[in-house]
């Protein structure tokens, strides 16, 4: 997968050596959900535990997003990449795989900024 072109677009070719100081720069950015979502094999849990308490809900809101995006479109992950982004469930409540848009409206931009990002690393 192309994840260096997400950086280079999206993050400035910011350095994602140190995980914790990149989320840390981009975190109110509100596109770090996108290098979540591309990257579901990083530590996110450790990340989220080493954040100042008033970052974690910013931090929650934007691996959530991420999480849903990745969920509901499985399927055009597949067609595009060869296979699902499969990020894990660590803030919402199982039930949210079921439902998510009862816990967690997804605005129609992200949708389409989504579909931009899966066609770039495709």
């Amino acid at each position: 997968m192309k994840k260096k072109i997400i950086r280079d677009i999206y993050f400035n070719r910011a350095d994602d050596r140190n995980l914790l100081l990149f989320t840390d720069k981009f975190l109110d950015s509100g596109l770090l959900w996108i290098y979540i979502a591309v990257s579901p094999e990083k530590e996110w849990g450790q990340v989220y535990d080493k954040l100042p308490k008033n970052k974690k809900p910013v931090f929650r809101n934007e691996y959530n997003k991420a999480f849903l995006i990745c969920y509901t479109y499985r399927e055009l992950s597949k067609l595009f990449l060869g296979k699902e982004l499969h990020l894990k469930n660590l803030f919402m409540l199982k039930e949210t795989e079921i439902l998510p848009e009862k816990f967690v409206k997804l605005e129609k931009v992200d949708e389409l900024r989504w579909k931009e990002v899966i066609e770039l690393i495709a």
